[in-house]
């Protein structure tokens, strides 16, 4: 049986095909290797993949967005980018946009993340961050009845060391 030439970051790996006799394990061996060692090298450490979450209607206290948060010692700034849908049958709010992030311990309590955003449409939802590096939320009260959201975020970040 033929093997099958693949190629990782310029390296070329002959990966045997399928019912080949044994003795391929450095070959396959290799391939993970590389492949893992590509795929770590895609996500940093304080990076998130696309996640989906959930706004709530009406959250006039601020609420954590589940598994959006930075941890100080590990992520000195990061690029939030996110899109959001929120519907009713007499209503439609569509946003999507870009959170910017930077630690900075010397400022006030409260203040310790320096924020900007950007985005175009308007959802009715403010997002905050505490100093723990938690992003929060609230959101503004849609009309009607048969509420659906659909909310997405996915972030890249640089880390503290």
């Amino acid at each position: 049986m033929a093997t099958k030439s693949l190629t990782v970051n310029n390296n070329t790996y002959d990966y045997p095909a399928d019912g080949e006799d044994p003795g391929w394990g450095a070959e396959a061996t290799g391939w993970a290797e590389e492949v893992t060692n590509t795929l770590d090298s895609l996500l940093g450490a304080g990076d998130i993949l696309e996640t989906p979450g959930e706004i709530a209607n009406n959250q006039s206290v601020a609420l954590d967005v589940l598994q959006l948060a930075f941890e100080p010692t590990v992520t000195r700034s990061a690029v939030v980018t996110y899109s959001i849908y929120r519907n009713t049958d007499s209503a439609s709010l569509s946003e999507t946009g870009t959170i910017n992030i930077l630690y900075d311990a010397s400022q006030p309590t409260n203040e310790k993340w320096v924020v900007t955003q950007s985005f175009v449409g308007n959802a009715g939802v403010i997002f905050t961050i505490t100093d723990a590096g938690q992003f929060q939320y609230t959101s503004t009260n849609m009309a009607g009845t048969g509420y659906v959201n659909k909310f997405k975020f996915k972030a890249t970040t640089t880390s503290a060391v």
